[in-house]
């Protein structure tokens, strides 16, 4: 596996060198590769004065290559070629030719993160040596072209298999899909893998699972016979078939492990939906004066699953009344949520409650709905100016401060052109959140009766008005950027830098403290606008999961393995940093 995903290069040729080269391959104030990391300031590469998100937003580097297959080196026609900067919005993508070639221009200078994608092919990024991990990003200079760049993509792994319901007969129509764990919220969720891996079984059963990179899948079946979309009709089915496991189980914990080589079909993956006593929910929604409501869109969610179905997400609309119901339910914890029909307004009300589900039907459930909160302010500078750009690029929105709500938040906001805005629909704790599209300019603060709520949020009541927020932007970023060295100082490519604050307290969910980046293609890495006044921990590490740099845990067994950095505001400094081992 690791050999296969090593086939994965990249030749460049440049014509122009990289920004803040010298011809003997060494940036000014920069350490020479291979020397330990002084942690010295630099200053900012290029010396030029930033330019406007507008202006951003297009450049005049350009990216040339080919896109080959891995194991018979033939070029793939029509494969989508994708190149996103790792900050700002800018991007670009072109498919190959018939000779496997492509050709993106237009690019600004900046890290672009550059993958490849084809049916039948696993998608795979520039530099990724493992399924599941990122990619190396290439850095840009303006008018530089960089060309030969060549991707070689293996082909996919397949799983196939038939699905029966509990008497042996095959069962069509069957929602059938390709999971692994994947790091979320501290901890490890069932996710969906790939574009091909779903997939709805025939009137044989059979299903076809493809382009999946090697390694350990949980596949799962989901019926539409048994589905809680439908609701609102009459039904006397008490049994059903919940969200099954091959080999036939419906708990996930119980589910046998499939594996997926590189270009293989592993078949034989055959399984009974589980029949289970299935549950009835269904109440109704008041407004908050205690009248029924009488239009609206319900939606029952898993609560603790990052992958959605159409099998395990119940949708539901209110009736005149105000009652509502969910047929076939399997048990399980949900989210319950009520929003409006249509653009949500600062009155539209809303609703979200937990609900436990087991074999037994709920009748009676109340769910009361209330008009969110909203909070008004103003977007300026840290120079306590108007922003010298359109208001239309600010985009502001809230977000959950814990992962049990992350289907809670408002936004995005109204943004007025004199850079006054407002946010409706907001419930619980959340944390105010502002960007920029293009590059330059950053979030520095969100302040409220003159206190710091960018990392704490704020308590929005429904119904209640927070005034006087001030979402302040800067330019004064910070940078930390450096060389990743291997224990004999050479350049290291395949390595994960993770960035993260020394107290823990800072490391919670979609924490601005914890940040994680890969070397480019000269070993180099780079992570802009981390929060300065805090100390902050480096480490280089191999073989990290997707999503595994923000769990506690793994910042816990590498805390004292880290270099400590600190950063003061509009501060670059350059750190280069070894790669550890795993703990």
């Amino acid at each position: 596996m690791r050999r296969l995903f090593g086939l994965v290069t990249l030749t460049l040729a440049l014509s122009l060198p990289l920004a803040g080269q010298s011809g003997a391959g060494q940036a000014p104030g920069q350490p020479v590769p291979g020397m330990p990391g002084t942690g010295q300031r630099t200053p900012p590469r290029g010396a030029q004065p930033p330019r406007s998100p507008d202006e951003a937003l297009k450049g005049t580097a350009v990216l040339r290559g080919l896109v080959v297959a891995a194991d018979s080196g033939a070029p793939i026609r029509r494969a989508r070629v994708a190149a996103r900067a790792a900050e700002g919005s800018a991007s670009g993508s072109a498919l190959t030719n018939d000779e496997g070639r492509f050709e993106i221009k237009e690019l600004p200078a900046g890290r672009f993160a550059i993958s490849a994608s084809k049916s039948g092919y696993v998608t795979l990024s520039y530099g990724q040596r493992r399924p599941n991990q990122p990619g190396t990003p290439v850095e840009l200079a303006d008018g530089q072209v960089i060309e030969r760049l060549q991707l070689a993509l293996p082909r996919g792994g397949v799983i196939t298999g038939r699905v029966f319901d509990d008497v042996g007969d095959p069962m069509a129509g069957v929602d059938v899909a390709a999971l692994q764990y994947r790091f979320a919220a501290g901890g490890r969720m069932l996710a969906r893998a790939g574009d091909g891996g779903a997939d709805r079984t025939d009137d044989q059963g059979s299903f076809r699972l493809y382009g999946l990179p090697p390694g350990e899948y949980i596949v799962s079946g989901a019926s539409r016979q048994g589905t809680v979309i439908l609701s609102n009709v009459a039904s006397n089915e008490a049994d059903g078939y919940p969200t099954t496991y091959y080999p036939g189980t419906p708990n996930a914990a119980e589910a046998a492990r499939v594996t997926v080589r590189t270009g293989q079909e592993t078949g034989g993956v055959n399984f009974a939906l589980a029949l289970t006593r299935m549950a009835r929910v269904a109440g109704r929604a008041v407004n908050a004066q205690g009248q029924p409501l009488a239009r609206g869109m319900l939606m029952l969610l898993p609560a603790d699953q990052l992958f959605m179905s159409v099998a395990n997400v119940g949708n539901s609309m209110l009736r005149p009344d105000g009652t509502f119901q969910f047929n076939s339910v399997a048990p399980g914890r949900y989210e319950l949520s009520i929003r409006p029909m249509g653009p949500s307004t600062p009155d539209s009300e809303f609703a979200s409650i937990p609900v436990t589900v087991g074999t037994d039907d709920i009748d009676n459930l109340l769910v009361v709905t209330a008009v969110g909160a909203r909070a008004t302010g103003t977007i300026v500078t840290d120079e306590g100016t108007l922003p010298p750009f359109r208001s239309a690029l600010v985009q502001i929105f809230a977000t959950p401060t814990t992962f049990d709500r992350r289907f809670a938040g408002g936004g995005p906001a109204a943004i007025r052109d004199d850079f006054t805005f407002e946010l409706s629909g907001l419930s619980g704790r959340s944390l105010v959140r502002a960007g920029v599209e293009g590059s330059g300019w950053y979030l520095k603060a969100i302040l409220h009766d003159g206190q710091d709520v960018t990392d704490t949020g704020l308590d929005f009541t429904p119904g209640a008005t927070v005034d006087g927020l001030q979402v302040v932007l800067t330019q004064k970023v910070t940078e930390l950027s450096g060389a990743v060295l291997d224990d004999r100082g050479r350049a290291v490519l395949d390595a994960d830098v993770v960035v993260f604050a020394a107290n823990p307290d800072r490391w919670t969910f979609q924490s601005r403290h914890v940040r994680t980046a890969r070397p480019d293609q000269q070993g180099r890495y780079s992570i802009k606008n981390l929060p300065p006044g805090d100390d902050y921990l480096v480490v280089a590490v191999r073989d990290l999961e997707a999503g595994e740099f923000a769990d506690p845990g793994f910042l816990q067994s590498v805390r004292d393995l880290g270099v400590r950095v600190t950063l003061g505001e509009g501060e670059m400094k350059v750190q280069d940093v070894r790669v550890v081992p795993r703990p």
